[in-house]
């Protein structure tokens, strides 16, 4: 009998998926969680196998905080779910350790197959999901992640400047160094490129900081 655990912060969506899974006569849903801290206190307490992790929980890059704070020796192994096909986020998924990464149009055929070889020992990442992880482009640093979020929001490089407090020539040459890094022309293609690559999901908003 498998021991999942699921977490997603919609109680709907956990509750009815719980219902699905556990119709299944190999696993047994021990718990829904809606938040990180949540989820690591049931963790602890119910000793899942498989965690069915949401990555984004309450607007932020939950499952990925979870990832970090579990033990891989002994703690459950974790199957991340994602309305988000990015390649930055498969990329984080591998390199956190995760033992899947499944999209939310996933039916309920698959859910369970890939709960059933995470399960087992094996991993749920299929073809396309490690190639798109092994060929993600390296992200820009937390420093040039808030720099593009706020071009992305139409500031200046002079009110960049005074948000993160350097020069606004910085800023200038920042910005300068990701077009040479990532073969860009403007900023438009910048801004373009880090919301394709899902970058600025993986982080918080640099107006919110």
């Amino acid at each position: 009998m498998i021991r999942l655990l699921i977490v997603d912060d919609h109680p709907a969506t956990a509750i009815g998926l719980g219902e699905l899974l556990g119709r299944e006569p190999d696993i047994e849903v021990v718990g829904v969680a809606g938040d990180v801290e949540r989820a690591l206190q049931l963790v602890g307490e119910l000793a899942p196998a498989v965690l069915l992790c949401d990555i984004q929980l309450q607007d932020e890059p939950g499952g990925f905080e979870i990832l970090r704070k579990l033990s891989h020796e002994s703690g459950p192994r974790v199957i991340l779910f994602s309305s988000f096909d990015y390649p930055a986020f498969r990329q984080r998924a591998v390199e956190l350790g995760a033992a899947g990464y499944l999209l939310k149009t996933a039916g309920v055929g698959e859910i369970v197959d890939a709960i059933r070889r995470v399960g087992a020992g094996g991993s749920a990442f299929d073809a396309t999901a490690m190639r798109d992880a092994a060929g993600a482009l390296l992200p820009p640093s937390d420093r040039e992640l808030k720099v593009i979020d706020l071009v992305r929001s139409g500031w200046s490089n002079d009110e960049i400047g005074v948000r993160l407090g350097v020069s606004a020539r910085g800023v200038e040459s920042a910005i300068r160094r990701l077009f040479v890094r990532y073969g860009l022309l403007s900023r438009t293609e910048l801004v373009t490129l880090a919301e394709r690559q899902g970058w600025l999901a993986l982080t918080r908003r640099a107006g919110d900081a």
